[in-house]
């Protein structure tokens, strides 16, 4: 009896040292970095959850809600090793670069990429959703007149055969890279008397309330699903691009260089995933974020539950 007392006490020691041996040995973790509105809630979860699905023995923590300063703070930091940024919040924001307009979503993609490799991260295939500033109209505006670029718009001012209203922001009608420099570059002008000028947030209202034929609006939100509007190609390039791309620390990706296959997969299942981008491309990429970000928004469905759905519905995780 005494012996096996002996031999269970001595097979408890030793699962003790195995079990102090296996919490003192670090778990690989991959931080995954997300901004605190409705797409980059969506897109943080669908990294994570693609991860987490990918890496096995691999912890994979989400960190959202966080704004454009902590996100860039993070990855340079060390704190987090994968995130979604836009590139022109990179090029104008991060770098302090000057955008200069005609600069189209490859190649400020590409400049972009260039510039931050220096710093030892990589920028992956990019989702060509573009959320910049935009215009949009009703479709039954843009059907009467045949519409659907903004050079199309612009022609239609040139004619000057009808009274066209547009809403813009007060702030956008004076600064240099605003309303001027939009008409000097398409090549067109707006009679002052049929612009209404009003605070952030209101253009869009004074759209759907049909005070307007065209208002000033961003191209993914979620509203422009809920009124079924028509956001104009931006096919002379003025305004940024905000091209959403997933990036990775290169010290991460020297760990687990599968990271790029997996993010780049899930982007490939997105308009133009893979691709150079086309005016086409990123009008349908807008279009699958508009409906991502509906179902948020309007349908009261979580951001984790959206991503989930997406990433089911095409094959990247299982059910």
């Amino acid at each position: 009896m005494r012996k096996r007392i002996i031999i269970s006490v001595a097979a408890v020691v030793v699962i003790a040292v195995v079990l102090v041996l296996v919490l003192r040995t670090p778990v690989p973790t991959i931080r995954v970095g997300s901004k605190g509105f409705t797409e980059q809630l969506i897109v943080g979860e669908m990294m994570a959850q693609l991860l987490e699905e990918r890496f096995e023995g691999v912890r994979v923590e989400l960190v959202d809600g966080l704004g454009t300063a902590a996100l860039r703070d993070g990855i340079e930091a060390g704190q987090l090793d994968v995130i979604a940024e836009y590139t022109g919040t990179a090029w104008m924001v991060h770098f302090g670069q000057e955008y200069e307009p005609g600069v189209d979503n490859n190649e400020l993609y590409q400049l972009v990429r260039e510039r931050d490799a220096a710093n030892n991260i990589t920028w992956l295939d990019p989702l060509w959703n573009n959320n910049t500033y935009a215009f949009a109209s009703w479709p039954e505006f843009v059907g009467a007149h045949n519409l659907s670029t903004l050079s199309d718009l612009a022609e239609l001012y040139r004619q000057n055969d009808e009274e066209i209203h547009m809403s813009i922001t007060l702030e956008w009608e004076v600064r240099p890279d605003g309303l001027p420099a939009f008409q000097e570059h398409y090549d067109f002008e707006v009679d002052p008397d049929y612009v209404l000028a009003v605070e952030a947030g209101l253009t869009l209202v004074a759209l759907a309330e049909k005070q307007v034929d065209v208002g000033m609006v961003f191209a993914t939100d979620s509203n422009m699903a809920e009124y079924g509007l028509h956001v104009y190609a931006d096919d002379q390039a003025f305004f940024p691009p905000y091209d959403m791309t997933p990036s990775v620390r290169d010290e991460v990706l020297e760990e687990h260089p599968d990271i790029a296959n997996v993010l780049d997969e899930l982007v490939s299942t997105f308009p133009g995933g893979g691709q150079s981008a086309t005016p086409e491309i990123v009008a349908e990429c807008q279009i699958v974020w508009q409906e991502l970000n509906h179902k948020v928004d309007f349908e009261g469905m979580l951001p984790e539950e959206v991503a989930q759905e997406y990433l089911i519905e095409h094959g990247l995780i299982e059910e």
